[in-house]
């Protein structure tokens, strides 16, 4: 199995996801930060200080929080003042930090897992409990979550795709909406559409209507694949196949295929949408950054992103474009068996703990992972960014946030969410998937040809 574990690891190294979220271009970086901690509780606090020599404990944390980027992406705020006060508070333990790009933190941590070298704590996609918790590199923490005095504020479903068997393997680190329309309310009245298209009829005849102005009508950047099966696709195909379909693929039971009908036409529509000039021309050789610019400046009427664009938009934009930014989520499709209510949405991403040979330090490294996954992070998170967090808080005042924040706070009491493709599918499907989709739009590839190898990747997952 272990031999297995080192092969999709490999492959999907380039793999991204929503992921990726929020990670953006950013140039891979790596610190190590040394502080020391304080024991978790009175047993660890006795324990450590019976160690010998005063010998100190060391936690070695991996991840893709880049401090740079702290000021515009919430979730790495949130990680940073979730770690600074328990170290605060735990001075005589070592932290030790790995940071990297989200793109470089794939690749290191599956090079990593493949030959079972693993940091204290580390960040898991959803999609790869199952071959992690195989190769025996997480440990269960469904005792600690059953005796965490907020259990009952986690979210409904936050936990599945870190569920394997009987337990739970991870912290939420990030409730992800995979996939909302940002859209300029100012530039989209002014070719006669008051409020966003409430079908695809309306979204061509926009789009000719942009491109007729020389604007660019939606914004994109696939370079690195993972952005049109994450923030398009996920939703996109829900509206044709129905919630029941993608939980089939997930348990992989054979009921559901990528060649059903009904998926295939999700593909021959989001090719449409490419050659119908919805996107940016370069749309498949351009990245998250530029592609998030053009709508920032004002150069596109409207960006399919997940909810870390919004923290973007509020850092980055023109004043006049945080003004009229507005949030929608894609339009149902005649005949489709989703909910037209619904986007792609979800906890993306976990932090997991290494088995440890060392109970004391166990105890230490499992108290700081429900400090940083928490109730006190999505209190943190609700807070100060009005976001939707891994736990329910309730009670909180909106007024002060920003425009678009209280549109993204006012959609979400009504959206319901379906499963995000790239957190819980196979990673390896997920790759071959996200290549193939970038061929699919840029018209190398016809849509039953990439529904049959997504198929075939599919039926070899397990072999």
């Amino acid at each position: 199995m272990k031999k297995k574990l080192v092969a999709v690891l490999m492959s999907s190294a380039l793999a991204l996801s929503l992921a990726a979220c929020g990670g953006g271009e950013a140039a891979s970086t790596e610190s190590n930060k040394e502080q020391q901690t304080q024991p978790a509780d009175q047993q660890a606090e006795k324990q450590t200080e019976e160690k010998a020599d005063g010998e100190q404990v060391e936690i070695t944390i991996t991840h893709f929080n880049i401090e740079e980027q702290r000021e515009q992406t919430a979730d790495y705020d949130g990680f940073y003042t979730m770690l600074e006060a328990w170290q605060e508070e735990h001075p005589d333990v070592k932290i030790t930090q790995s940071v990297l790009s989200t793109a470089d933190y794939e690749t290191k941590i599956q090079a990593q897992a493949a030959v079972g070298d693993m940091p204290d704590l580390f960040c898991v996609k959803g999609s790869w409990f199952k071959n992690f918790v195989s190769s025996d590199l997480l440990t269960p923490m469904s005792g600690a979550i059953d005796a965490y005095e907020h259990k009952d504020a986690f979210r409904e479903g936050v936990f599945d795709a870190a569920t394997v068997g009987d337990e739970i393997y991870g912290i939420p680190i990030q409730f992800s909406v995979s996939s909302l329309v940002y859209y300029n309310a100012a530039m989209w009245e002014e070719i006669g559409y008051s409020e966003f298209p409430a079908t695809w009829e309306e979204i061509y005849d926009a789009v000719d209507k942009f491109n007729e102005k020389g604007i660019t009508p939606f914004s994109l950047g696939n370079l690195d694949k993972w952005p049109a099966e994450s923030c398009i696709l996920s939703a996109l195909g829900d509206r044709y196949t129905g919630n029941e379909w993608t939980n089939n693929i997930i348990a992989n039971n054979g009921q559901s295929a990528f060649t059903d009908p009904e998926f295939v036409s999700a593909l021959e529509h989001l090719q449409n949408m490419a050659q119908a000039g919805v996107f940016n021309a370069d749309f498949n050789t351009s990245g998250t950054g530029p592609a998030a610019e053009l709508y920032n400046q004002g150069q596109a009427a409207a960006t399919i992103n997940g909810f870390w664009n919004l923290a973007n938009i509020n850092a980055n934009a023109t004043d006049e474009v945080k003004a009229n930014t507005k949030i929608a989520i894609l339009p149902p499709v005649e005949g489709g068996k989703g909910e037209a209510g619904s986007t792609s949405g979800g906890c993306g991403w976990y932090m997991g703990m290494a088995p440890q040979e060392d109970p004391e330090k166990a105890a230490l490294v499992e108290n700081l992972l429900m400090h940083l996954g928490g109730y006190e992070y999505s209190v943190f998170l609700t807070e100060k960014y009005g976001l939707v967090a891994p736990s329910v808080v309730e009670g909180v005042d909106v007024s002060a946030f920003p425009p678009a924040t209280q549109e993204y706070i006012k959609l979400m009491q009504t959206v319901q969410l379906t499963p995000i493709y790239d957190i819980l599918m196979d990673a390896s499907v997920i790759e071959v998937m996200n290549s193939d989709v970038q061929e699919l739009m840029n018209g190398s590839k016809d849509a039953q040809t990439v529904a049959e190898e997504i198929q075939a990747e599919l039926e070899n997952v397990g072999k």
